[in-house]
């Protein structure tokens, strides 16, 4: 921070004079997050970290997936640590967990993003389960799978 001081003089000979200080503040940098670049499979735990390394305090860090804020729930939460870390875990990861995660740190100079993809490896499963079927012979047949 600096100090200045402002004088005005008009012709007649008055002056006003005012001290004031000025900061220049820095925005947050993020070290950029990554969930290590692999599919993860279903049921498996996995966290993931973001750490604002340049900025004026204080600092809001929040986090969001397909750019909607992530809400807290029974296998997913977030975590302060400090005052420039928050933790993203998921207990048991499902394919609802698949996507783009954003973090986001915010102060009063600026705000930074920072993105990572989660991948899940899913069981396959039937969308539409095979029946037995019956058709006449040399008719057209259409059996769904």
């Amino acid at each position: 921070a600096a100090s200045y001081t402002c004088v005005a003089k008009n012709e007649e000979g008055y002056s006003a004079r005012s001290d004031l200080e000025v900061s220049v503040m820095e925005q947050p940098s993020i070290i950029p997050i990554s969930f290590g670049g692999v599919a993860v499979n279903q049921g498996e735990p996995r966290q993931i970290m973001c750490s604002v390394f340049k900025g004026d305090e204080p600092i809001s860090i929040t986090w969001s997936l397909q750019g909607e804020d992530l809400a807290p729930g029974p296998d997913l939460t977030t975590s302060q640590l400090g005052t420039r870390t928050s933790l993203l875990m998921i207990s048991s990861v499902s394919y609802r967990h698949s996507g783009t995660y954003t973090c986001q740190a915010t102060n009063r100079a600026g705000t930074a993003t920072s993105t990572a993809v989660l991948k899940v490896n899913v069981p396959p499963r039937w969308t539409v389960e095979p029946t037995d079927k019956q058709f006449a012979q040399g008719s057209d047949a259409k059996v769904d799978c």
